[in-house]
C-alpha cells in the first residue's frame, strides 16, 4: 500500500442546505485567518490495522498539516463510517494546533 497524500482527500466538502441543496467548502486551505491553499502534508495517523472489515465501524484518519503561508499546523480528521470494510460516508472535522476539535467542516 502506498503512503497517503493529501491527493487522497477531495477539494471540498459538502456542507447540507436543507432543502437547498449543499454548498461546497473548500477543504484543502489553511483553517486559520490566512486561508493559504499551500499545505504541507507533516504526519499520516490512522486505525486501519484495528479494524476487523466486518459489521459497521469507524475508520479515523488524522492528516497533520503545516500551511507554508503562515506556518501553523492543524489537524484535518476523517471519521468514515464503513460496513463489512465499504466506505458509506465521510465526516471532516478540523483541530488546531493544540488539538482542539474546531467541528465540523462538511462531508463527502
Amino acid at each position: 500500500m502506498t503512503e497517503p497524500t493529501l491527493d487522497n482527500l477531495p477539494d471540498d466538502v459538502f456542507v447540507a442546505l436543507g432543502r437547498r441543496g449543499m454548498e461546497p467548502v473548500p477543504l484543502k486551505e489553511c483553517t486559520y485567518e490566512c486561508d493559504g491553499k499551500e499545505l504541507d502534508l507533516l504526519r499520516y495517523i490512522s486505525n486501519l490495522d484495528s479494524l476487523k472489515k466486518k459489521g459497521m465501524e469507524e475508520l479515523e484518519e488524522d492528516y497533520v498539516v503545516k500551511c507554508s503561508k503562515c506556518n501553523r499546523e492543524f489537524t484535518i480528521r476523517c471519521l468514515s463510517r464503513l460496513v463489512d470494510g465499504e466506505r458509506m460516508d465521510t465526516r471532516v472535522n478540523i483541530l488546531d494546533d493544540k488539538g482542539k476539535d474546531l467541528g465540523w467542516l462538511g462531508s463527502y
